[in-house]
């Protein structure tokens, strides 16, 4: 039996210093393969205390590592801290600190201006004496020389005095000379408008007399706003037979495309005076270009009424829109050539006047409603459609419309529906709208008849009154006045 415990015994102790031998690095030492009393287990978790051994070796060196670099980071920021408190020590006082760190104080830290008023005080004291000193000298020296110089020429005022009544300046009534001036250039004002603008005649009235208050009506400078459109509808003017230099356009082909252009305006809900402008705009462009040619003739139509649209819509239809009621015969870029040379043809000016802003004018004259109103633009965009009538000026259609509608409606007289206020204010007799009238009649007679029905139909509707089907327009009267001939270009 204790033979078996000493055998056992060395075994153990062999095992042991094997080990031993192993872990110093001999490699002469073997290790059994299976040891007597020692699971493999055994030999692994041997070997992973080595390894957990090694692993806190490496964790106290980045301990140590981290330590150190806490360490300088800390010394770091200390001197940031104090080169940064250096630098505010001479934004906040204006002078360079002689002492890198400044002590913290309880004191919250200055504003820039409580730092900087004792050194302000300072500067504008420092500034002043020498100021005061230079004045001083100089006056020392000028009254030095001031004896001599009146004795040299008494008469003649000191050079000191001078200075002193330059520099300062002395406005004798200020207010009187001022409201002076303001009342004579009113005075001036008013003369020069009544010279231009007499005083009405006993028998007209004023229509703006109630509109002073008024700043949207102008009336102010209505008058010279109607005299300036009216000196324009003379510069931009429609000759008769305009279309004499056309060798393939003719009247019918102007007035097939006028009444597409009516289908046009209805279809894109367009205001009147896009379709007046675009009528003014064909026209000048078929004046000063000759020879168009048949297939341009509805690409001048649509692009005139493009640039009519930007002119006077506040969301105008787009270049496609154009394109697609043409069906697609023009492209894009056929509109946009168009447009450039229609405004290169016309000097990039749209500024002639239309009917309707005489039209306005001349119903408020003569207090008209508004089925006078809505009549007499039938009236104006029949005369549109109509070749013979387009050399006609804005406002005499425009004049000749009211008229003709007043006279259906009012069962009166030419002579007394046009008064000396509706001439006054037209600038246009009965006799010289006489004529425009007639043919206007004749006009309306034969519209029936006609092929052109675009304008009739249109101002069918209840929000334009029905007016192209008034009973007035069949009556007798309105015969009468169409059955005197006119000359026409057609």
């Amino acid at each position: 039996m204790e033979i078996q415990v000493r055998r056992q015994q060395r075994l153990v102790n062999l095992h042991d210093q094997e080990n031993a031998n192993v872990f110093k690095g001999k490699s002469n030492a073997i290790l059994p393969i299976k040891r007597q009393g020692l699971s493999a287990r055994g030999a692994l978790g041997d070997l992973n205390t080595n390894a957990q051994a090694q692993r806190d070796i490496a964790i106290g060196k980045v301990a140590v590592a981290t330590a150190e670099y806490e360490k300088k980071a800390t010394l770091n920021r200390a001197t940031i801290k104090s080169n940064y408190s250096h630098v505010r020590s001479k934004i906040d006082t204006g002078l360079a600190a002689a002492k890198p760190i400044i002590q913290p104080s309880s004191r919250p830290p200055l504003r820039r201006e409580e730092s900087t008023a004792g050194l302000a005080a300072k500067a504008i004291a420092r500034t002043k004496a020498v100021l005061k000193e230079t004045q001083q000298n100089k006056t020392n020296d000028e009254n030095i020389l001031k004896p001599r110089k009146q004795s040299q020429d008494s008469k003649k005022p000191s050079r000191l005095s001078a200075v002193k009544e330059d520099s300062k300046p002395v406005l004798k009534e200020p207010t009187e000379s001022l409201g002076k001036l303001k009342l004579a250039e009113t005075v001036n004002k008013d003369s020069q408008l009544e010279k231009e603008h007499p005083p009405l005649p006993s028998d007209v009235e004023d229509i703006d007399a109630g509109d002073n208050n008024s700043p949207l009506l102008m009336s102010c400078y209505i008058k010279d706003i109607y005299h300036y459109l009216t000196e324009l509808e003379l510069k931009y003017a429609i000759e008769p037979d305009h279309l004499r230099k056309q060798s393939v356009i003719t009247g019918k082909m102007r007035a097939t495309l006028i009444d597409w252009l009516v289908e046009v305006q209805r279809q894109f809900s367009l205001v009147l005076e896009t379709f007046h402008l675009t009528v003014g705009i064909i026209d000048r462009y078929l004046q000063a270009v000759p020879n168009v040619q048949r297939n341009q003739l509805q690409l001048v139509g649509v692009t005139a009424m493009f640039l009519a649209s930007k002119y006077e819509e506040i969301y105008a239809p787009e270049v496609g829109d154009f394109v697609y009621v043409t069906d697609n015969a023009y492209s894009k870029a056929d509109v946009f050539q168009c447009e450039r040379d229609i405004m290169a043809k016309l000097g990039f000016c749209l500024a002639r006047p239309i009917p309707l802003s005489f039209l306005r004018r001349f119903v408020k004259a003569a207090h008209g409603t508004s089925k006078n109103h809505h009549l007499a633009k039938y009236f104006v965009d029949l005369s549109l459609v109509e070749y013979s009538m387009a050399h006609y000026r804005p406002s005499e259609l425009a004049a000749a419309a009211l008229c003709l509608s007043l006279y259906l409606l009012s069962r009166k007289t030419l002579e007394e529906v046009w008064t000396p206020t509706m001439t006054y204010y037209s600038e246009y007799t009965l006799e010289h709208l006489d004529p425009i009238i007639r043919k206007i009649a004749k006009i309306v007679v034969n519209v029936k008849n006609s092929k052109y029905k675009s304008v009739y139909n249109r101002y069918l509707d209840p929000k334009l009154a029905k007016v192209s089907a008034l009973p007035e327009l069949k009556e007798e009267a309105l015969q009468e006045l169409a059955k005197i001939p006119s000359t026409t270009y057609l």
